[in-house]
C-alpha cells in the first residue's frame, strides 16, 4: 500500500497577509508537511518494525504473550509507538495472530460547542495491538503467530527458529523497517591496570571506538562512554557492553569493584575482555575475575548464539591475534586471546598479506555480533521484568 502515496497529489498553501485562514485551508497546509513525512516513512525507510514489540512468553504465565514497548512504521508511512508492553492469552485451538495497527482519536479534553453542537478540535495518534483470527485487509503489522493445540497447553520459544511447531512462537513473519537499529545503548571500558605498566590499560581504545563508529553505519545506535565506574552499577543507565583490554598480568579489582561488576552482569551487562597481543598473563589474572563473578569459562568459537547474532561465521575469525575464545554466556562473560580490539585499527599478524584487509573485515563483523549478542541479552533482561 506504500504505492498507493505514489499517487497522491500534494498541495500546499502560499502565504500571504490577506490569505482568508478556513478549516480546508489549514487542513491543506499542514497536509503537505503530513504527506511528505509519510512519503519519507514508507519509502526511505520502509515499513515495518524499527525498534522493541518484541513478542516473548510471559515470566510468571506460561499461557500468556507479552508484547514489549517499540515503534513501527505501517505501509501507509504512519508511525505507531507502543508505550506500555500488552498482554495476550490466546486459548481458542488453531492459528491465531497478534497485529499492530494505526488509530487516532478525538481527545475528549479538546471538545468545545460549535453553534447547537460540540466539536473536537485535537486528535490523537494511537495505536491497537489486537489478537486476531484473520488478518485485516486494511495496513497492520504482524508482530507474531501462534497455532494452539487448545488453552491447556504452555506457550514456549520455538525450539527451531525457521519451522515452528505448535504452541511455539512464531516470529518468522515480523517485517522490519530500513536501518532496524539492532541495538541501541553505551559501550563503556574498565580499567583493568597492568602491573608492569599501569598507564597501558587501554591499548585498544582507538580500536573500541572505530567498532563503534562502524557500528552507527549499519543500525546499532552505540555511544561511546568511556571509563565506567563499577561502583555505580547496577542500574538502567549501565552500558550494554563493557570491554577491558590490555597486556600481561593486572592488579586484581577490588571487592567493591568485583561487587559493581557482579550487580552489571546480574542486570543484562556483557563483558568483553580481551588478552593485547593474545598475552597469556591477561587470561591467566582474569581467571580470578571469572570465577568472582561467577562465570564458568567454555570456549565457544564454535557457539551459534555468537556466530548467529548478526553476521554468519562458520567459526569464529582471527583478530591481531590467533589465541582462544572463550565465554560463558549464560553469564555475559567473555575472554578472548584473539585481540579483536588490535585488529579494530588495523593491526594483524602480517599487514602486507593480500587477506590482511579481509582479516580486519572480519574482525569488525564479528565484533558487531558481540554487540549484537550484548543488546539480547540486555534486552531479554528488560523484558524479563515488564
Amino acid at each position: 500500500m506504500a504505492a498507493d502515496l505514489l499517487s497522491q497529489r500534494i498541495t500546499g498553501i502560499q502565504p500571504f497577509n490577506e490569505l482568508p485562514i478556513d478549516a480546508d485551508v489549514w487542513r491543506e497546509a499542514h497536509g503537505q508537511h503530513h504527506a511528505h513525512r509519510a512519503l519519507h516513512a514508507a519509502w526511505v525507510h520502509r515499513p515495518g518494525i524499527v525498534y522493541g514489540l518484541e513478542a516473548v512468553r510471559s515470566v510468571g504465565n506460561d499461557r500468556e504473550i507479552v508484547i514489549a514497548p517499540g515503534v513501527a512504521i505501517d505501509a501507509q508511512g504512519r508511525t505507531i509507538v507502543l508505550s506500555e508492553p500488552a498482554r495476550f492469552t490466546p486459548e481458542e485451538k488453531g492459528q491465531a495472530y497478534i497485529i499492530l495497527t494505526y488509530e487516532d482519536t478525538l481527545d475528549a479534553r479538546s471538545e468545545i460547542v460549535v453553534g447547537a453542537g460540540k466539536k473536537h478540535y485535537r486528535l490523537v495518534e494511537g495505536r491497537r495491538v489486537t489478537l486476531t483470527k484473520e488478518l485485516p485487509k486494511t495496513p497492520y503489522l504482524e508482530l507474531a503467530r501462534i497455532d494452539r493445540s487448545g488453552k491447556a497447553s504452555a506457550i514456549r520459544d520455538a525450539r527451531v527458529a525457521f519451522d515452528p511447531a505448535e504452541d511455539e512462537l512464531n516470529l518468522l513473519y515480523r517485517q522490519l523497517a530500513f536501518p532496524h537499529c539492532f541495538a541501541d545503548g553505551g559501550v563503556g571500558e574498565l580499567a583493568f591496570l597492568p602491573v608492569v605498566d599501569p598507564g597501558a590499560w587501554k591499548p585498544n581504545r582507538a580500536g573500541l571506538y572505530n567498532l563503534i563508529r562502524e557500528s552507527n553505519g549499519l543500525g546499532f545506535h552505540l555511544n561511546f562512554e568511556g571509563t565506567f565506574n563499577l561502583r555505580t552499577a547496577g542500574t538502567d543507565a549501565d552500558p550494554l557492553m563493557l570491554y577491558v583490554a590490555c597486556g600481561g598480568e593486572f592488579q586484581p579489582p577490588s571487592g567493591e569493584q568485583l561487587d559493581g561488576l557482579r550487580r552489571y552482569l546480574d542486570g543484562g551487562g556483557t563483558l568483553f575482555a580481551e588478552a593485547a597481543g593474545g598475552d597469556a598473563g591477561f587470561a591467566k589474572s582474569f581467571a580470578a575475575v571469572a570465577e568472582a563473578v561467577g562465570a564458568v569459562m567454555e570456549d565457544v568459537a564454535s557457539e551459534p548464539r555468537i556466530l548467529q547474532s548478526h553476521a554468519l561465521f562458520p567459526r569464529a575469525p582471527g583478530g591481531a591475534a590467533s589465541g582462544e575464545l572463550e565465554a560463558d554466556l549464560g553469564r555475559g562473560v567473555f575472554l578472548s586471546g584473539r585481540d579483536y580490539g588490535g585488529a579494530w585499527q588495523g593491526r594483524v599478524p602480517n599487514p602486507d598479506a593480500e587477506d590482511a584487509r579481509e582479516r580486519v573485515r572480519r574482525a569488525v563483523e564479528f565484533g558487531l555480533n558481540v554487540v549484537a549478542f550484548a543488546a539480547r541479552r540486555r534486552r531479554e533482561a528488560q523484558l524479563a521484568r515488564i
